[in-house]
């Protein structure tokens, strides 16, 4: 059921963001923090820091999202993908309002794509794993 739940508000925060789209970055952003930022999400979500990640999440998310829905969701995946190699790719994209920042990590048995999305607070107000 929890997994229901995740699946559809991540479902319908990013139809939202999807019809909001522009690719230009709202100048309340700073692109290099965005990416420092992504990437300090991403690592501690694959270090099993679930805490942390909440407590940068805007309280709209906070009041979603709790540790143990991030580590259901984890360990569906890390079997699957071994070892974790590196960040390969990552990018930033503007989301009138919000900026998405997008990581693609590199394991030993293939790919994920993780979304993070910022509102101008720097607060996590979306969080995606592709």
């Amino acid at each position: 059921m929890k997994r229901v739940k995740l699946l559809l508000v991540a479902l319908l925060t990013g139809v939202i963001l999807v019809g909001c789209s522009s690719s230009k970055l709202s100048d309340a952003f700073d692109e290099a923090t965005l990416k420092s930022r992504g990437q300090e999400v991403v690592n501690l979500f694959l270090n099993e820091e679930f805490d942390k990640m909440i407590e940068t999440m805007s309280d709209k998310m906070k009041a979603e999202f709790k540790p143990e829905d991030l580590k259901v969701s984890w360990d569906s995946l890390k079997g699957k993908l071994g070892e974790f190699e590196e960040i390969s790719k990552e990018g930033v994209v503007g989301i009138e309002g919000y900026a998405k920042v997008i990581e693609i990590t590199k394991f030993k048995k293939g790919k994920i794509q993780f979304e993070v999305v910022y509102n101008e607070n720097m607060e996590i107000d979306g969080f995606f794993i592709k």
